[in-house]
């Protein structure tokens, strides 16, 4: 047989006076709890301990007697002035005056002046520069074998060459005027007409003897060479212009025999 269980219900009733002022203090007892909790646990906290400063003992300098000096380096009275040396040139000579690297010298030997391959008497020959030929001056000078050697050149020919003998001189400074020289004839040179006094130089149209006569220019006439050398009947021809509208071809020579010779 079942027992019914009643459960009873209190409806809450209103509150008197003392009732409220007793939740009150109850309200407040924890905040007064954690205040004294904080209390006692900052009392139990160590305080640091306060590290000691060194004294600074003050330092006393006994005072000089008379005012106080600086030691101030003397100052020179005057500046000493550094002697600079006088650059010294070397003038360039003056051309014709003595034979120099970068000049031109001309061959006065009568017999023409040879050619060596290094400076000195024993130097293997190169070759002969003909009397009056004007060369470039390379080289030197250079003392060998009593004589005083030059390394020089022209179009044709380079080498070592002596200056003299010491009573004689084969190379000079001196240029003096055109000269003929005994050499290859080369486009662009002045020649000189040398056929004689009662020669003349068959100047014709075309090189060779079938080419037609169009000038006869007398001795030591000079002429310009443009073009050439053609060789046609025997001779070597060149194309001429000069004086009185003179153009042509003419021979340079028959053998040894030279009709033009070119200036230098």
């Amino acid at each position: 047989m079942k027992k019914l269980v009643r459960f009873q219900h209190n409806e809450p009733g209103p509150r008197s006076p003392g009732d409220l002022s007793d939740s009150r203090r109850l309200a407040g007892l924890p905040l007064v709890v954690l205040a004294l909790v904080t209390l006692a646990c900052g009392s139990f906290v160590p305080r640091p301990t306060p590290i000691p400063r060194p004294t600074i003992t003050p330092i006393v300098e006994a005072a000089a007697e008379g005012p106080l000096a600086t030691d101030t380096p003397a100052l020179p009275t005057s500046v000493p002035t550094r002697d600079v040396p006088t650059p010294t040139f070397t003038p360039t000579p003056v051309p014709g005056t003595v034979i120099a690297v970068g000049q031109s010298a001309r061959v006065v030997a009568g017999q023409g002046l040879n050619v060596r391959k290094s400076a000195g008497a024993t130097g293997d020959k190169a070759g002969r520069y003909a009397p009056n030929a004007i060369v470039s001056v390379l080289e030197g000078p250079v003392d060998v074998d009593s004589y005083r050697w030059w390394r020089v050149g022209n179009n044709e020919l380079s080498g070592w060459v002596a200056e003299g003998d010491g009573t004689e001189l084969w190379l000079s400074p001196d240029l003096g005027g055109t000269e003929p020289v005994a050499r290859t004839i080369q486009v662009g040179d002045t020649v000189l007409v040398t056929v004689g006094t009662d020669g003349l130089l068959k100047v014709r149209s075309a090189a060779g003897l079938n080419g037609k006569v169009q000038h006869q220019v007398k001795d030591s006439v000079q002429l310009k060479v443009d073009e050439g050398p053609v060789d046609a009947d025997g001779y070597r021809w060149w194309k001429l212009s000069g004086v009185n509208d003179v153009s042509g071809w003419a021979a340079e020579g028959s053998g040894d025999e030279k009709w033009l010779k070119p200036l230098e």
